[in-house]
C-alpha cells in the first residue's frame, strides 16, 4: 500500500510559479490591443476619466522565491499614454538555492508615452533575485521607467546578512543599445552596503529614467526638484535620456522623497496636475 521511500532520495522538486502578463495599448484613445494573462499575474484596468489608461500589473501568488520566473510586457504605440503600476509592493523570500526571475519589456513606439511606475521590491534576508528591464524606444516616443530596491523590513529588524541581487538595465533606441546599468550585491549585503563606493549605509534605492528626444532640457529643473527630494538624490544627463537616482538609510523616506519628485516633475511634463497612481495610496 505504500511505496518505499530511501531517506538519502533526494526531495521532489517543488512546483515553481512561472507566469506572464502581456498589455498592449495603441492610438491617441489608448485602445487595449493585446491583453494576455498567465497565473499568478493579472492586469487589472480600472476605469479613468477622459479616456486615460492606468494599467495594474498583479502577482496573485504574494510574493516570489527561489526558482519562480514572472515576465511583465508593456507595449505603448501610434500615440498612446499609459501610465502602468504594480497593486503592492514586491516580497522576494528566502531562496533554498535558486534565484527568482523577474522580466520586464518595456516597448515604446510611433509618438507614444509609457509610464513604468510600480510599486517596491522588498529583499528579505536569504532572498535571490535577478531582475532585468528590457526597453525599446523609438526616436519620437517617451518613457518613464522606475524601479526601486528595500533591503530587509528594517521595521521588524531584519538584516540582510545572507542574500543576493542582480539587476539588469538595458535601453535601446530605434534597436541601438545606448545605456545598460548593472548592480550586483551579494552574501552579507548588511556590511556591503556600509562601503562607501556602494551605498553608504543606503537601505533603500531606486532608479529612474526619462527618455525622450528633449530630455536635456529638464536637466536643471530636475536638479532643482531633487534637492527638495528630502532623501539623497542626484541626476545625471545622455543624449535624450536623464538618469535619477535615490539613496536613503530609511524605506519610508525614500518612498516620500520618490514620491514628492514624480509628482512635481510627472505635473511638469504634462504641464497640468499629475497624480500619482491611486494604487499608491492603497
Amino acid at each position: 500500500m505504500y511505496a518505499d521511500i530511501s531517506q538519502s532520495d533526494p526531495p521532489t522538486p517543488l512546483q515553481r510559479l512561472n507566469g506572464a502578463a502581456r498589455v498592449s495599448f495603441q492610438g491617441a484613445e489608448n485602445r487595449l490591443i493585446e491583453l494576455y494573462q498567465a497565473n499568478p499575474c493579472r492586469v487589472l484596468l480600472p476605469r479613468r476619466h477622459q479616456g486615460a489608461v492606468e494599467a495594474v500589473l498583479l502577482n496573485t501568488a504574494g510574493g516570489i522565491t527561489d526558482g519562480d520566473h514572472l515576465r511583465y510586457s508593456l507595449t505603448a504605440t501610434d500615440g498612446a499614454h499609459i501610465t502602468a503600476t504594480t497593486q503592492a509592493a514586491e516580497k522576494v523570500y528566502r531562496s533554498r538555492g535558486g534565484d527568482s526571475h523577474v522580466h520586464s519589456q518595456l516597448t515604446v513606439t510611433e509618438g507614444a508615452f509609457l509610464e513604468w511606475l510600480p510599486q517596491e521590491t522588498i529583499l528579505f534576508n536569504g532572498a535571490a533575485l535577478a531582475r532585468k528591464t528590457d526597453m525599446d524606444v523609438d526616436g519620437v516616443s517617451k518613457l518613464i521607467a522606475l524601479d526601486w530596491l528595500v533591503l530587509g523590513r528594517r521595521a521588524s529588524g531584519e538584516l540582510l546578512t545572507d542574500a543576493a541581487m542582480h539587476d539588469r538595465w538595458r535601453l535601446r533606441r530605434d534597436g541601438k543599445l545606448i545605456w545598460a546599468d548593472d548592480f550586483r550585491l551579494r552574501g552579507n549585503i548588511e556590511e556591503l552596503a556600509q562601503r562607501k563606493s556602494l551605498l553608504d549605509g543606503a537601505c533603500a534605492v531606486a532608479t529612474m529614467i526619462y527618455v525622450a528626444a528633449n530630455a536635456g532640457e529638464y536637466l536643471e529643473p530636475v536638479r532643482g526638484l531633487l534637492k527638495r527630494a528630502g532623501c539623497r538624490a542626484g541626476v545625471s544627463a545622455r543624449p535624450g535620456l536623464l538618469i535619477c537616482r535615490f539613496l536613503s538609510p530609511d524605506a519610508m523616506a525614500l518612498r516620500r522623497g520618490v514620491e514628492n519628485f514624480l509628482l512635481a516633475f510627472r505635473s511638469a511634463l504634462h504641464e497640468r496636475h499629475c497624480p500619482l497612481p491611486r494604487v499608491w495610496a492603497c
